[in-house]
């Protein structure tokens, strides 16, 4: 969605962009974190997590001090699969309130010989915000979706971690975990 602005603000935009944008160490303080605002990854994140999003990236941000693009862009990472994790947690929690507080009625016969009923609503339960549908599909992923977040969140910590400990001059030891790939592996354990 584009605001529509002014027309004296758009030409007081423009005499601002000529000036060469932030000069003072207040603002390029101030204006540091703006990619990570304004990034490709803000765009996954929904109305909802919009607050909570923004709280995740400050305490990161604080908690690990980015220095440079490679940094700021593993911190921002980290961030956005917390936040995706979140979701996960978020919706198999509606699926298990609407599971464990279904909607209770009882029909009870009027006139039975025409067969005219009245439904009596005894419990409305908990009307979760996801469709029946919607859940079905993803409480058969959960557990996928989780275990792989979690697992690039990680890397994208430990990654972070060395690249750090790397600009402090501290020597690297190699990663603990390694990755490795089966594809082209056979049944009898030699790769073809």
């Amino acid at each position: 969605m584009d605001k529509k602005i002014s027309e004296k603000q758009l030409k007081a935009n423009q005499e601002n962009g000529k000036k060469g944008g932030v000069k003072t160490n207040e603002g390029k303080e101030v204006s540091k974190y703006n990619a990570l605002k304004h990034g490709i990854l803000k765009a996954t994140v929904s109305e909802y997590e919009e607050e909570f999003s923004n709280d995740v990236m400050d305490r990161l941000n604080s908690q690990f001090q980015p220095v440079g693009v490679l940094e700021k862009m593993l911190v921002d990472r980290i961030g956005y699969f917390y936040i995706r994790l979140f979701r996960v947690a978020k919706s198999e929690n509606e699926y298990m309130k609407s599971i464990l507080n279904p909607r209770k009625v009882t029909v009870k016969d009027i006139i039975p010989q025409i067969e005219f009923t009245e439904t009596i609503v005894e419990n409305e339960g908990y009307i979760p915000v996801l469709k029946d549908t919607s859940v079905e599909k993803l409480t058969s992923t959960y557990l996928r979706y989780e275990i792989a977040l979690e697992n690039r969140m990680y890397k994208a910590i430990h990654e972070l971690q060395r690249l750090q400990a790397s600009r402090n001059g501290e020597k690297i030891p190699p990663p603990l975990a390694v990755d490795i790939d089966m594809t082209g592996v056979k049944a009898d354990g030699f790769v073809s």
